[in-house]
Protein backbone atom coordinates (compact mmCIF):
# COMPACT_ATOMS: atom_id res chain seq x y z
CA UNK A 1 0.00 0.00 0.00
CA UNK A 2 1.09 3.23 1.03
CA UNK A 3 1.25 6.12 -1.04
CA UNK A 4 -0.41 6.55 -4.66
CA UNK A 5 2.18 5.14 -7.12
CA UNK A 6 2.92 7.20 -9.92
CA UNK A 7 5.86 4.92 -11.25
CA UNK A 8 6.18 3.97 -14.80
CA UNK A 9 7.58 0.50 -15.31
CA UNK A 10 10.07 1.51 -17.69
CA UNK A 11 13.99 1.29 -16.80
CA UNK A 12 16.91 2.05 -18.52
CA UNK A 13 18.77 -0.96 -20.03
CA UNK A 14 21.65 -0.30 -17.00
CA UNK A 15 19.17 -0.96 -14.18
CA UNK A 16 17.07 -4.02 -13.43
CA UNK A 17 14.64 -5.09 -10.73
CA UNK A 18 15.09 -8.35 -10.75
CA UNK A 19 14.62 -11.77 -8.19
CA UNK A 20 15.94 -14.45 -6.71
CA UNK A 21 14.80 -16.79 -9.81
CA UNK A 22 16.59 -14.24 -12.15
CA UNK A 23 20.22 -15.78 -11.81
CA UNK A 24 21.58 -15.51 -15.12
CA UNK A 25 20.84 -11.35 -14.36
CA UNK A 26 22.38 -11.78 -10.93
CA UNK A 27 25.36 -13.15 -12.02
CA UNK A 28 26.37 -10.51 -14.80
CA UNK A 29 25.16 -7.28 -12.57
CA UNK A 30 25.70 -5.75 -9.17
CA UNK A 31 23.15 -5.42 -6.63
CA UNK A 32 22.35 -1.96 -5.41
CA UNK A 33 19.34 -2.45 -3.03
CA UNK A 34 17.34 -5.55 -2.09
CA UNK A 35 16.09 -6.23 -5.68
CA UNK A 36 17.51 -3.99 -7.61
CA UNK A 37 20.98 -4.48 -9.60
CA UNK A 38 22.59 -2.14 -12.07
CA UNK A 39 25.41 -2.90 -15.05
CA UNK A 40 28.74 -2.73 -13.51
CA UNK A 41 30.16 -1.69 -17.06
CA UNK A 42 27.99 2.08 -16.73
CA UNK A 43 28.53 4.89 -14.19
CA UNK A 44 25.56 5.60 -12.63
CA UNK A 45 24.07 9.24 -12.63
CA UNK A 46 22.38 10.68 -9.48
CA UNK A 47 19.02 10.24 -11.41
CA UNK A 48 20.11 6.35 -11.52
CA UNK A 49 21.08 6.29 -7.88
CA UNK A 50 17.69 7.91 -6.60
CA UNK A 51 15.42 5.37 -9.56
CA UNK A 52 17.59 2.89 -7.98
CA UNK A 53 16.33 3.56 -4.65
CA UNK A 54 13.14 4.20 -5.27
CA UNK A 55 12.72 0.67 -6.75
CA UNK A 56 14.60 -0.68 -3.44
CA UNK A 57 12.45 1.21 -0.87
CA UNK A 58 9.15 -0.52 -2.95
CA UNK A 59 5.75 0.63 -4.22
CA UNK A 60 4.15 3.48 -2.64
CA UNK A 61 7.28 5.14 -1.53
CA UNK A 62 7.79 9.09 -2.27
CA UNK A 63 11.54 10.55 -3.32
CA UNK A 64 11.52 13.82 -1.04
CA UNK A 65 13.86 16.07 0.33
CA UNK A 66 17.46 17.04 -1.09
CA UNK A 67 16.46 13.84 -3.71
CA UNK A 68 13.35 15.25 -4.58
CA UNK A 69 15.31 18.80 -5.09
CA UNK A 70 17.51 17.49 -7.38
CA UNK A 71 14.69 16.11 -9.55
CA UNK A 72 13.34 19.40 -9.68
CA UNK A 73 16.30 20.56 -11.19
CA UNK A 74 17.92 23.45 -8.57
CA UNK A 75 21.50 24.68 -8.92
CA UNK A 76 23.09 23.24 -6.29
CA UNK A 77 21.85 19.96 -5.61
CA UNK A 78 23.14 17.82 -2.44
CA UNK A 79 22.92 14.41 -3.50
CA UNK A 80 26.16 12.74 -2.36
CA UNK A 81 24.08 11.53 0.80
CA UNK A 82 21.10 8.89 1.28
CA UNK A 83 18.16 8.85 -1.03
CA UNK A 84 15.79 10.37 0.87
CA UNK A 85 12.05 8.50 0.58
CA UNK A 86 8.70 9.45 2.08
CA UNK A 87 6.64 6.32 3.11
CA UNK A 88 3.09 6.10 5.36
CA UNK A 89 3.65 5.60 9.19
CA UNK A 90 3.24 1.49 8.79
CA UNK A 91 6.65 0.57 9.85
CA UNK A 92 9.84 2.04 11.24
CA UNK A 93 11.30 5.17 9.64
CA UNK A 94 15.27 4.22 9.53
CA UNK A 95 18.16 4.07 6.94
CA UNK A 96 18.88 1.56 4.76
CA UNK A 97 22.23 0.79 2.57
CA UNK A 98 21.86 3.74 0.97
CA UNK A 99 18.18 5.08 1.70
CA UNK A 100 16.87 7.21 4.02
CA UNK A 101 13.43 6.24 5.12
CA UNK A 102 11.12 9.14 6.46
CA UNK A 103 7.50 7.79 7.65
CA UNK A 104 4.74 10.30 7.54
CA UNK A 105 1.33 10.29 7.22
CA UNK A 106 1.08 14.18 6.03
CA UNK A 107 1.55 14.16 2.13
CA UNK A 108 -1.41 14.40 0.46
CA UNK A 109 -2.39 13.92 -3.54
CA UNK A 110 -1.53 17.08 -4.54
CA UNK A 111 1.84 16.82 -2.74
CA UNK A 112 3.45 14.25 -5.61
CA UNK A 113 4.28 15.06 -8.60
CA UNK A 114 5.73 12.87 -11.52
CA UNK A 115 9.20 13.21 -12.59
CA UNK A 116 11.17 10.56 -14.91
CA UNK A 117 8.64 8.57 -13.89
CA UNK A 118 9.39 8.36 -10.59
CA UNK A 119 7.31 9.70 -7.15
CA UNK A 120 8.45 13.22 -6.29
CA UNK A 121 6.94 15.95 -3.56
CA UNK A 122 6.11 18.72 -5.33
CA UNK A 123 7.83 21.73 -5.24
CA UNK A 124 5.91 23.31 -2.26
CA UNK A 125 6.05 20.39 -0.63
CA UNK A 126 9.56 20.04 -0.78
CA UNK A 127 10.76 23.23 0.21
CA UNK A 128 8.40 22.98 3.23
CA UNK A 129 10.70 20.02 4.06
CA UNK A 130 14.01 21.66 3.61
CA UNK A 131 13.10 24.83 5.03
CA UNK A 132 12.43 23.26 8.15
CA UNK A 133 15.71 21.88 8.72
CA UNK A 134 18.88 22.84 10.41
CA UNK A 135 21.14 24.10 10.14
CA UNK A 136 18.51 27.58 9.32
CA UNK A 137 20.97 29.22 6.77
CA UNK A 138 21.44 26.44 4.64
CA UNK A 139 17.53 25.62 4.86
CA UNK A 140 17.49 29.25 3.40
CA UNK A 141 19.61 28.62 0.92
CA UNK A 142 18.02 25.58 -0.38
CA UNK A 143 14.90 27.78 -0.97
CA UNK A 144 16.68 30.87 -2.57
CA UNK A 145 18.22 28.44 -4.69
CA UNK A 146 14.66 26.61 -5.57
CA UNK A 147 13.17 29.92 -6.28
CA UNK A 148 15.78 30.94 -8.62
CA UNK A 149 15.99 27.81 -10.33
CA UNK A 150 12.30 26.66 -10.55
CA UNK A 151 8.88 27.72 -10.42
CA UNK A 152 8.52 27.85 -6.48
CA UNK A 153 5.99 30.52 -5.78
CA UNK A 154 6.76 31.76 -2.53
CA UNK A 155 3.02 32.93 -1.87
CA UNK A 156 2.24 29.81 -2.19
CA UNK A 157 4.61 28.81 -0.02
CA UNK A 158 3.34 30.85 2.73
CA UNK A 159 -0.35 29.42 1.87
CA UNK A 160 1.05 25.89 2.08
CA UNK A 161 3.14 26.79 5.34
CA UNK A 162 0.58 28.37 7.15
CA UNK A 163 -2.26 25.39 6.81
CA UNK A 164 0.38 23.08 8.56
CA UNK A 165 1.18 25.34 11.57
CA UNK A 166 1.24 22.51 13.84
CA UNK A 167 4.38 20.54 11.91
CA UNK A 168 7.92 20.60 13.49
CA UNK A 169 10.49 22.77 12.90
CA UNK A 170 7.62 25.66 10.91
CA UNK A 171 8.79 28.04 13.28
CA UNK A 172 12.22 28.18 11.29
CA UNK A 173 10.49 28.44 8.57
CA UNK A 174 7.77 30.61 9.12
CA UNK A 175 11.08 33.18 9.32
CA UNK A 176 12.37 32.04 6.35
CA UNK A 177 9.40 32.48 3.88
CA UNK A 178 9.58 36.51 4.05
CA UNK A 179 13.80 35.91 3.57
CA UNK A 180 13.48 34.22 0.28
CA UNK A 181 15.19 35.55 -2.61
CA UNK A 182 15.53 34.34 -5.78
CA UNK A 183 18.47 36.64 -7.06
CA UNK A 184 20.81 34.72 -4.23
CA UNK A 185 23.18 32.97 -6.40
CA UNK A 186 24.79 30.63 -3.50
CA UNK A 187 24.46 29.23 -0.06
CA UNK A 188 26.69 31.61 1.19
CA UNK A 189 24.99 34.47 0.15
CA UNK A 190 21.74 33.38 1.70
CA UNK A 191 23.54 32.79 4.73
CA UNK A 192 25.13 36.53 4.52
CA UNK A 193 21.55 37.68 4.21
CA UNK A 194 20.11 35.83 7.17
CA UNK A 195 22.68 36.81 9.72
CA UNK A 196 21.81 40.81 8.14
CA UNK A 197 18.45 40.36 8.88
CA UNK A 198 19.10 39.20 12.55
CA UNK A 199 21.36 41.82 12.91
CA UNK A 200 18.34 44.47 12.15
CA UNK A 201 19.97 45.76 8.68
CA UNK A 202 17.55 46.81 6.15
CA UNK A 203 17.16 44.30 3.76
CA UNK A 204 19.17 44.02 0.89
CA UNK A 205 18.67 43.86 -3.28
CA UNK A 206 20.57 41.69 -4.63
CA UNK A 207 22.64 41.07 -7.90
CA UNK A 208 23.31 44.78 -8.26
CA UNK A 209 24.59 46.33 -11.63
CA UNK A 210 26.49 49.84 -11.21
CA UNK A 211 27.58 51.01 -14.37
CA UNK A 212 29.53 53.91 -15.48
CA UNK A 213 28.28 57.67 -17.07
CA UNK A 214 28.23 56.08 -20.27
CA UNK A 215 26.18 53.28 -19.69
CA UNK A 216 29.24 50.64 -19.36
CA UNK A 217 28.47 48.12 -17.04
CA UNK A 218 31.62 48.93 -14.10
CA UNK A 219 30.76 45.41 -12.04
CA UNK A 220 27.89 43.37 -10.02
CA UNK A 221 27.72 43.61 -5.82
CA UNK A 222 26.10 40.13 -4.66
CA UNK A 223 24.49 42.24 -2.31
CA UNK A 224 23.35 45.98 -1.74
CA UNK A 225 21.71 48.88 -1.19
CA UNK A 226 21.14 51.50 -4.14
CA UNK A 227 20.09 54.09 -1.65
CA UNK A 228 22.79 53.93 0.13
CA UNK A 229 25.21 53.23 -2.58
CA UNK A 230 26.77 50.16 -0.40
CA UNK A 231 27.79 46.75 -2.02
CA UNK A 232 28.57 43.90 -0.56
CA UNK A 233 30.36 41.00 -1.83
CA UNK A 234 30.59 37.26 -1.09
CA UNK A 235 33.78 35.52 -1.63
CA UNK A 236 33.16 31.74 -1.89
CA UNK A 237 35.97 29.44 -0.79
CA UNK A 238 37.67 29.50 -4.52
CA UNK A 239 36.64 33.30 -5.48
CA UNK A 240 38.98 36.57 -5.35
CA UNK A 241 42.01 34.12 -4.91
CA UNK A 242 44.48 34.53 -7.35
CA UNK A 243 46.54 37.33 -8.54
CA UNK A 244 44.93 37.83 -11.49
CA UNK A 245 41.33 38.26 -9.40
CA UNK A 246 42.36 40.05 -7.16
CA UNK A 247 43.64 42.99 -9.59
CA UNK A 248 40.38 42.26 -11.14
CA UNK A 249 38.57 43.33 -8.11
CA UNK A 250 40.52 46.18 -7.56
CA UNK A 251 39.86 47.51 -11.07
CA UNK A 252 36.22 47.04 -10.36
CA UNK A 253 36.34 48.48 -6.57
CA UNK A 254 38.05 51.46 -8.16
CA UNK A 255 34.92 52.05 -11.01
CA UNK A 256 32.50 51.68 -8.26
CA UNK A 257 33.97 54.10 -5.94
CA UNK A 258 34.16 56.65 -8.31
CA UNK A 259 30.27 56.27 -8.97
CA UNK A 260 29.89 56.95 -5.12
CA UNK A 261 29.57 53.38 -4.28
CA UNK A 262 31.56 52.00 -0.69
CA UNK A 263 32.54 48.34 -2.13
CA UNK A 264 32.71 45.87 0.94
CA UNK A 265 33.40 42.13 1.07
CA UNK A 266 32.96 39.55 3.04
CA UNK A 267 32.75 35.75 3.12
CA UNK A 268 32.61 32.02 5.04
CA UNK A 269 35.83 32.40 6.91
CA UNK A 270 35.62 35.78 7.88
CA UNK A 271 32.01 35.20 9.33
CA UNK A 272 32.83 32.20 11.36
CA UNK A 273 35.98 34.11 12.84
CA UNK A 274 33.79 37.19 13.71
CA UNK A 275 30.27 37.49 12.70
CA UNK A 276 29.43 40.68 14.70
CA UNK A 277 32.85 42.11 13.07
CA UNK A 278 31.51 41.54 9.58
CA UNK A 279 27.81 43.11 10.78
CA UNK A 280 29.29 46.31 12.41
CA UNK A 281 31.63 46.73 8.86
CA UNK A 282 28.30 46.63 7.18
CA UNK A 283 26.36 49.23 9.51
CA UNK A 284 29.20 51.74 9.64
CA UNK A 285 28.87 52.07 5.72
CA UNK A 286 25.37 52.22 5.83
CA UNK A 287 25.77 54.73 8.96
CA UNK A 288 28.20 56.76 7.25
CA UNK A 289 25.36 57.14 4.14
CA UNK A 290 22.00 58.45 6.28
CA UNK A 291 21.20 55.26 7.36
CA UNK A 292 19.74 55.01 10.86
CA UNK A 293 17.67 52.29 13.08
Amino acid sequence: MGYPDLSRPDLPDHIARTDRASRDLRRDMVRLHRGVFADPRVTLTATDRIRAAHLGAGPGSVIAGRSAQFLHGVAYPDVDGDVEIIRDLRGQGRRRSGIHVIRTDQLGPDDIVEIDGMPVTSLVRTAFDLGRRRPDWLALGHLDDMARTTALDAHALWAYTRDHAHTSGIRQLRELVGLVDAGAESPGESWTRLIMHRHELPRPETQIEVFDEFGVLIGRFDLGYRRYKVGIDYDGVEHHSSDEQRAHDAHRDSGVRRRGWIPLRTGAAAIVENQFAELAKIERALVSRGWRR
